[in-house]
Parts: C-alpha cells; sequence; structure tokens
C-alpha cells in the first residue's frame, strides 16, 4: 500500500504535466515508476530502511539508536575546537588573500597526477592544504606519505570519523585552517574528487569576485513527508531524487550537499555553533521522512548550514525568514562540486538517462527486478543497481563531449570516477585516453566569462543557468535519450500504440 499510495499522490500531484506528454511516453512513465517503486519498496524493506510501523507517532527505537550513534560521534570530537575570540562578521580582507583547501580523505587521493598539475600551476602564497585522513591515527602518520605534501600540505590530527558521522571531522579541519589569518575562502574536497577547472579560475572567482560569502548547494523541500511518497512522485516526474525532509520539521535545518564552501566568518561560525547547531539538527533528523527508521541524509549534510543560521540567531538579527537570512549573511546558493543522483538533471545537456533507458535496464534485468521483489534479494547489489547508476552516478566511461559540457559550466571540481577510466574521445580514430591526460587540456579551452555565467543554483533540472549554453544533448555510454531510435523504442512502439488505446 505504501509505494502505491505514493504513485497515486504522484500521478495526482503531474496530472496536469501527463497531459502534455506525447502519447506513447505516458504507459511508458507509469510502467517505470510503477516497477521502480517496487523494486525501491522491497530494497529498502530488506536493508532494514522501511520502518514496519506505519503510524508514525514517535521515532522508533532502531531510528533513535541510530541517530544516537552518529551524532555521539560528532559531538565527542566538536566538543574538542572552540575559538579564542569571535571573528567579525565583515571582516577586512587580508593583504594576500587565500584559498584552503580541505581534504577529506581515508589515505591517499584517488587522482594525485590531477592535483598535482592543478596545484603546480598556482602560485604559491595563494591557496594553503589541509588534509585528514581518517584510516591514518597520528601514530602512524610518518609511515604514510602525506597526499600533496610537495605544496606544503599540513596534516590534520586524527579525529573519530563514522560513515553518515563527519560533521565533526568538518569543525577539526576548519579548525586548523583558521589559524592561518590569510585563510578568506574554506573548500570541502573529498579524496574522490576531481578538478573541472584550473587553479587560476577557482581564485578569481573566490577571491577576486566572492570572497565574504559562502556557496552552498541545498537539496530542495520534499514535497511529501515520507521517503516512499516522494520517491513514488519523484519517479513519476522524471525529478530529482536528492530532497530535503529536513525543512518541513523546522525551516532552520536546511539540507544541503557536503562540498561546501564557506567564506572566514563562516567557518567561524560553524565551529563556535557546531554543539548546538547539533542539537537543533537532532530535534528534525529524528523525526524527518519518519518511514526511513535508520533517518534520512547525515550531519554533514545539514548541520555546516544550520550553524550559521543559528549564529544569526542567538545574537538576535534574524528576521525570522531563513532565505532573508542566508542572503544578509552573504550565503550564495551556489552548486560548485558536480555530482550527479538519480533523474537530476533531466532535460538539460547533462542528462545522463531517459524513460526508455530505465525500461531498456528492467527489460534487461527482468530476473533482477523479480527476485527482488518476489525472493528479497539485495537490490543494493544487483547488475540493475549498477545498470541504473544514479545513488549517485558513478563514471566507468564517459565521452569527450560530456566531459566537455561538465568543464564549460562553472562546476569547479567533480565526484565519483572510477580510478581506470578513459575518456571515449570524439574523434573515432583515436583510442580512449586517461582522463588525467585529457581533462588539464580542457582547463585551457575554459572561457572565464561565459563558464562564470553557467551557474547552478540547484544540482538538478530546476536550478540549471539562466543563460543556457549552445543544446547539444550530451552522448554518453550511459546514455540513452531517443525512445523512438532506440533499442526499446523500436521493440516496443507498437505496443506503447496498444496501451495507449487503453489509458
Amino acid at each position: 500500500a505504501l509505494p502505491i499510495s505514493g504513485l497515486l499522490r504522484g500521478v495526482a500531484a503531474t496530472r496536469g504535466n501527463v497531459a502534455k506528454m506525447s502519447s506513447p511516453r505516458r504507459p511508458l512513465l507509469l510502467f517505470s515508476c510503477a516497477a521502480w517503486t517496487l523494486v525501491f519498496t522491497h530494497r529498502f524493506q530488506e536493508e532494514g530502511h522501511l520502518s514496519e510501523n506505519r503510524s508514525f507517532a514517535s521515532p522508533s527505537p532502531q531510528r533513535l539508536e541510530w541517530v544516537n550513534d552518529k551524532l555521539a560521534v560528532d559531538r565527542s570530537v566538536a566538543a574538542q575546537f572552540t575559538l579564542d575570540s569571535d571573528e567579525p562578521i565583515f571582516p577586512t580582507l587580508p593583504q594576500n588573500p587565500k584559498v584552503a583547501f580541505l581534504f577529506l580523505t581515508m589515505n591517499e587521493l584517488q587522482w594525485p597526477a590531477l592535483w598535482d598539475k592543478f596545484f603546480e600551476a598556482a602560485p604559491q602564497g595563494r591557496y594553503s592544504i589541509y588534509v585528514h585522513r581518517a584510516a591514518v591515527k597520528d601514530a602512524k602518520a610518518e609511515q604514510q606519505p602525506l597526499p600533496l605534501s610537495k605544496f606544503g600540505a599540513i596534516a590534520v590530527p586524527w579525529v573519530k570519523t563514522a560513515w553518515c558521522a563527519l560533521f565533526g571531522v568538518e569543525v577539526a579541519i576548519l579548525h586548523a585552517a583558521l589559524k592561518d589569518k590569510d585563510n578568506t575562502q574554506f573548500v570541502f574536497v573529498s579524496d574522490s574528487t576531481v578538478p573541472l577547472k584550473n587553479f587560476d579560475y577557482v581564485y578569481r572567482q573566490l577571491i577576486e569576485k566572492s570572497p565574504t560569502t559562502s556557496k552552498f548547494c541545498v537539496a530542495p523541500a520534499a514535497e511529501h513527508s515520507t521517503f516512499a511518497g516522494e520517491l513514488a512522485a519523484q519517479e513519476y516526474k522524471r525529478a530529482c531524487i536528492f530532497r530535503d525532509f529536513l525543512q518541513g520539521i523546522n525551516p532552520r535545518t536546511v539540507k544541503h550537499h557536503q562540498w561546501a564552501v564557506l567564506a572566514r566568518p563562516h567557518a567561524a561560525m560553524v565551529i563556535r555553533q557546531a554543539l548546538p547547531a547539533l542539537d537543533n539538527y537532532e530535534l528534525a533528523w529524528r523525526d524527518a521522512a519518519p518511514d526511513v527508521p535508520t533517518a534520512e541524509g547525515c550531519s554533514d549534510e545539514a548541520v555546516p548550514l544550520t550553524a550559521i543560521l543559528h549564529d544569526i540567531a542567538v545574537r538576535g538579527a534574524s528576521t525570522g525568514n531563513t532565505q532573508t537570512d542566508l542572503t544578509r549573511l552573504g550565503v550564495e546558493q551556489n552548486c560548485l562540486t558536480y555530482v550527479r543522483w538519480r533523474n537530476c538533471f533531466t532535460g538539460t545537456n547533462l542528462a545522463l538517462a531517459s524513460a526508455t533507458a530505465d525500461l531498456k535496464a528492467l527489460y534487461d534485468r527482468i530476473s533482477d527486478v523479480s527476485n527482488v521483489i518476489f525472493k528479497g534479494a539485495d537490490f543494493g547489489k544487483t547488475d540493475l543497481k549498477r545498470q541504473m547508476n544514479g545513488f549517485p552516478h558513478f563514471f566507468e566511461s564517459i565521452t569527450e563531449k560530456y566531459l566537455r559540457e561538465m568543464v564549460k559550466q562553472n562546476f569547479f571540481f567533480a565526484r565519483k570516477f572510477s580510478p581506470d577510466i578513459r575518456v571515449e574521445m570524439t574523434d573515432k580514430a583515436l583510442e580512449p585516453q586517461p582522463l588525467s591526460e585529457v581533462l588539464p587540456k580542457l582547463w585551457d579551452e575554459v572561457n572565464t566569462e561565459k563558464s562564470q555565467l553557467l551557474s547552478w543554483s540547484l544540482l538538478e533540472t530546476a536550478g540549471r543557468p539562466k543563460v543556457q549554453s549552445n543544446p547539444s544533448p550530451a552522448s554518453s555510454s550511459e546514455a540513452n535519450t531517443s525512445s523512438e531510435s532506440s533499442w526499446v523504442g523500436r521493440k516496443f512502439t507498437n505496443m506503447w500504440k496498444g496501451v495507449n488505446e487503453i489509458w
């Protein structure tokens, strides 16, 4: 009943759009949505994510245990760090402002050659590098080479981390970076991230054009209170599944992508308000999306912005309106790290899937669909999930055309590339090339004036740049965007016509 009711709510919410769709596509979307809703529902039941208690009157013991365990890690770390003095809200810029790159790694960087090329072109004195290695405790630090040490990287003392408990280490690395008074912009970077622009572009945008603002990539608010209902509605509309369930509980807790950029005053606010922000987050986190007992989202995806909003409140400067407060504080809604979740770029040059491709995945992996629904197989371990590829998207291959489209936008960085990925070149006479060789050449082709206009306010279709790049649908081995010319389109066109008569 849960996925079906969610599907019906999605149908009701989008019936106006359905009427505008081409006739053959309507039954295709219904079938795809229904099938995926069943698959996802069984996936979450199998993994223990969907609660057996449908009343949702209060958080389940399982959820409370999960929340307490994760927040205990964050609180134990955040409590270790305080600031000796208040950072001014509107500081005077230092004479030699720097960008501080904050690398959160397990041990090494997955793309050291690319980062070497990035920093080799960077003038000394314009950047600083901080590295926390979760898998390397301090006692072993001397036995392990520190990534980017040739560029003056500083090792951040080890603190405890856990999956879905990374806000504490964010506080630790910000505290270390704030000791350098020249650090002006603070950039969170993962060990799997690749740079899509050269250092000069990044420095110009962060220091010369916006030194006092932070850049967060927020998630749109969920339209439904339950995860299953929201998933069904988004699947039916082929819309982004990365949603914010927190604001429905407390509008001062805002979900965002982890890889944000902080201005110096806001970095200080995160440290200063870390513990009360975790308290505020807990109250919303434990009740948001109640059909997911282990809780939806993680602390690093909400507490930094929650801390900034709490700071303005305790200073008595809040207007009571979250968006107004963020604007007055100088927090931009600007997505600088590319990552693709399912359906999040539908209808744009960055789209990597289609309704037809989804149906082909279901057809190709019909045994996986059957095993998940009827035998309780783990969806996360099936070929079906790998072929669907959007949780988030992991690039095992990429075309030069799509890579160019990424670089052309105002994204600084991108995530989720296979270490042995090779770029399929537009010139078919050329063999596929290593990403580490192709990407730096594309940096040099960037038109700064045009790219800076192609900023995404959200990592989804609704956040596309107001100034559009020339339409040139991106091609990729992961994509299939033409229903009539595709394998599925040719094979099932007649079936759709028949089904449409029933519709």
